[in-house]
């Protein structure tokens, strides 16, 4: 079997499983600390609801197209990251484990491009 293959398939569904649970935490902690009307919050945390919207739906999105929902996921985690995170207290844990299913999604498309492109005749 080929290792880009392999390595493709490790990246998307270690993307898949890390983002689920990652989804799943998100959803379970709205639900226990009950969600605030975002419209009557200050800009910033506006924003950083819309990136994590973004995020969440690039993280189940990638399920069915890779490399557009890593794509959506990692924007809406660099636009959480600028609106939301100050540099005092900078990223915890959490914040950079949300980027993770992003990279790995992008990495397994672009594995796979390359697989498909570069496989002999």
């Amino acid at each position: 079997m080929n290792t880009t293959r392999l390595l493709a398939a490790a990246c998307r569904w270690t993307a898949r499983i890390l983002g689920t649970l990652l989804v799943l935490i998100i959803v379970l902690i709205a639900i226990g600390e009950g969600m605030p009307n975002p419209f009557t919050q200050p800009i910033s945390v506006q924003i950083g609801f819309l990136a994590l919207a973004l995020v969440m739906i690039g993280i189940l999105g990638g399920w069915r197209w890779e490399l557009a929902g890593g794509t959506l996921s990692l924007v809406g985690w660099s636009l959480f990251v600028v609106a939301v995170m100050h540099p005092p207290r900078g990223l915890n844990w959490f914040v950079g484990a949300l980027a993770l299913p992003g990279l790995l999604y992008v990495a397994g498309a672009l594995l796979r491009r390359y697989k498909d492109r570069h496989q002999p005749a």
